[in-house]
């Protein structure tokens, strides 16, 4: 047995207004819902264009715009012209204090 706590009306006329305007709420709830969502996405795409103007303004004020990571170049150690950079040079000396076959 069916219980409702205000049972449908019983007046064609009453149900089928009663029918409009629950299609109308469920259309406005779609609508509204959608507005969220757009408003969503574009908050989304506005925060990754800030964000991506924000490295992008950091990375040409220390000067690093190159590709090939934080310090620019190929990757290879040489500049994009053919020569090695002053940068990508390393100029070392070492000295061997132990082997590992030494006891």
């Amino acid at each position: 047995m069916r219980y409702y706590l205000a049972p449908p009306p019983m007046n064609p006329v009453a149900r089928l207004i009663a029918a409009v305007l629950a299609v109308a709420a469920l259309v406005g709830a779609l609508f509204f819902g959608l507005v969220i969502l757009v408003l969503a996405v574009g908050l989304g795409i506005l925060g990754w264009l800030l964000l991506t103007v924000r490295l992008w303004w950091l990375r040409r004020r220390h000067g690093a715009t190159r590709p090939g990571g934080p310090g620019g170049g190929t990757g290879t150690g040489q500049a994009p012209g053919g020569g090695a950079r002053k940068a990508d040079v390393i100029d070392a000396e070492y000295e061997v204090v132990s082997r590992s076959e030494d006891p």
